[in-house]
């Protein structure tokens, strides 16, 4: 592409078409899929897909910059009198950062403002996780299978096959839940459907993470754990009948941590983190004259482990418990994949009875 007499166009029109069509077959995308979140940055959620179109513009900026400052003045003079037409847009880079940095910024921008059925989930994502834990939430998925993979990737581009987007695509006449009649939006499957939330399908995932967790915390020692689960201890020793916390963890008699776990879809991340901040804001108050310490973790993740701006919350929580970075990194990431692969299996579920599984543990 450094030398080869082409155009941008053509690049667009046929290589850019042969790797999209394949990115879409390996991802098993459907042609309505857009592809700007794949090329976001995996910081941004994305898989920083980088399309021969870049390639040829990152190939011709460096070509250009190498006329401007060669040491040859006849060179420099050519740069200078050839700084006209398509080359303007090459010379406007100083660097191929600059090259990707601006693609990239060019489709976030069209996932927010142009895209607002595909890029729904990705741009609330985006405003609303924690941004110390996103290059985590990459590395679970890029380690996941490659079926849960896909299914990460098609939830963030809200091409998922629920009857909404069938009916979309022509493929079924209706659009309602088989359940409870509602139209089935992704929104809907996981974590909307009342008919779901009684039969425990959203209780099942929500208890899995709390159930890592939990098991995590007892193994410290000078700790005891409280967790609205069985097998625990009741929260309700200690906070009494009016709320129940998810998870209590009481060092040396003294110091007492409220964690409080919400697993929703990803636009609710931060309502969620404030409900239960207003929530919990009076018990936390009467805590504090009996306990040296009361501190609330305010755990709000996505529905496929994306973590909110709270839950640095839980960043601050595990150093002082004494778990080392390394410890803490595992924590969080494996909190996440339980996430994603219980929502997984709860989408693979819908529509279909629900068998009451055993938490998940992996």
């Amino acid at each position: 592409m450094t030398i080869a007499d082409l155009s941008k166009t053509w690049v667009i029109d046929n290589l850019d078409n042969i790797i999209t069509s394949y990115v879409r077959k390996w991802l098993e995308l459907p042609i309505s899929a857009t592809i700007s979140s794949l090329i976001l940055n995996k910081s941004r959620y994305g898989i920083n897909l980088i399309l021969p179109s870049t390639k040829f513009i990152e190939c011709q900026t460096v070509i250009r910059n190498a006329l401007k400052s060669s040491p040859n003045l006849d060179i420099k003079t050519l740069w200078d009198e050839t700084s006209y037409g398509t080359n303007l847009q090459y010379d406007q880079f100083q660097n191929t950062k600059q090259v990707l940095k601006s693609i990239q910024r060019d489709h976030e921008e069209r996932i927010n403002n142009t895209l607002l059925s595909q890029g729904l989930v990705i741009s609330s994502v985006i405003k609303h996780s924690c941004q110390n834990l996103k290059g985590l939430w990459s590395s679970v998925q890029q380690n996941l299978p490659r079926n849960i993979f896909n299914f990460s990737v098609k939830y963030l581009n809200n091409t998922l096959p629920t009857r909404k987007n069938l009916c979309k695509w022509a493929v079924s006449q209706s659009s309602n839940c088989s359940f409870c009649l509602q139209s089935e939006t992704l929104q809907h499957v996981v974590s909307s459907c009342k008919s779901y939330l009684d039969e425990g399908r959203y209780t099942w995932r929500h208890n899995s993470v709390l159930l890592f967790l939990a098991s995590t915390f007892s193994s410290l020692k000078q700790c005891t754990v409280y967790a609205d689960l069985p097998s625990f201890l009741s929260p309700c020793l200690i906070t009494g009948d009016s709320l129940r916390p998810d998870l209590l963890l009481l060092i040396d008699e003294k110091i007492l941590y409220i964690l409080e776990l919400t697993l929703g879809f990803e636009t609710n991340i931060q309502n969620n983190s404030d409900r239960k901040a207003a929530k919990y804001s009076s018990l936390i108050n009467d805590l504090s004259l009996s306990y040296s310490k009361v501190v609330f973790v305010n755990l709000s993740m996505g529905a496929i482990g994306v973590m909110g701006s709270s839950c640095n919350s839980l960043l601050s929580l595990l150093p002082e418990l004494h778990f080392d970075k390394k410890i803490t990194k595992r924590i969080i990431m494996k909190a996440m994949n339980i996430s994603i692969r219980s929502s997984y299996y709860i989408f693979c579920r819908r529509n279909k009875p629900w068998t009451n599984p055993e938490l998940l543990t992996i």
